[in-house]
């Protein structure tokens, strides 16, 4: 697999268009476009943030290699544009998942060892999940299209987006350290 067919597998795979990447990388959608095609490479630098932005290392974007790992996206929130810290989870979902993507609101809670399930359950001053619920106050979403599954994170002006595996229980399921419930079905149209 060439880097512009890796490039372009990653960015439909995130369900991205080629301007909405643009604007992420901060290049024009030609050098996207150029980039995909196999045209020319992108600059040491681009080839940093995308390695940074898509959580893959750069060796990995040049090699030949066919397989693509599970994705991961980070990006930056510009502050000036989420000022609003009400509002700002449901403006960038606004702006970075837009219909067709269905968006659920997601309960975190740690996957506790059997030490530490057998300390919260007779901890009656402190339990221990409730000192995991502080210390986590960040918001997280399952976002869904075309059987696409992604687990989105929203902190200090930071978007982080996993891709999940298409056949994981969207009611209930664990990653990484934790376990994730789907809550309710969050409709940006109906939300002001």
């Amino acid at each position: 697999m060439t880097f512009g067919q890796k490039l372009k597998e990653i960015r439909k795979r995130f369900g991205l268009s080629q301007e909405q990447l643009a604007e992420i990388m901060n290049v024009s959608r030609q050098a996207i476009t150029k980039w995909e095609n196999d045209n020319g490479l992108p600059d040491i630098s681009n080839l940093q943030e995308l390695s940074k932005v898509f959580g893959v290392t750069i060796d990995y974007l040049l090699d030949n290699d066919n397989q693509l790992p599970a994705l991961k996206m980070k990006k930056k929130l510009d502050k000036a544009k989420y000022k609003n810290r009400l509002n700002m989870n449901l403006q960038v979902l606004k702006d970075y998942f837009p219909k067709p993507y269905e968006i659920y609101v997601l309960s975190r809670f740690k996957k506790f060892n059997v030490l530490e399930s057998a300390i919260d359950t007779f901890s009656e001053i402190y339990p221990l999940s409730l000192a995991d619920s502080f210390s986590d106050l960040s918001s997280y979403y399952l976002i869904k299209k075309e059987g696409l599954k992604f687990l989105v994170n929203i902190k200090n002006y930071m978007l982080e987006v996993i891709e999940l595996p298409f056949d994981i229980n969207e009611k209930k399921f664990v990653y990484g350290k934790n376990i994730f419930i789907n809550t309710a079905r969050l409709d940006l149209e109906k939300v002001k």
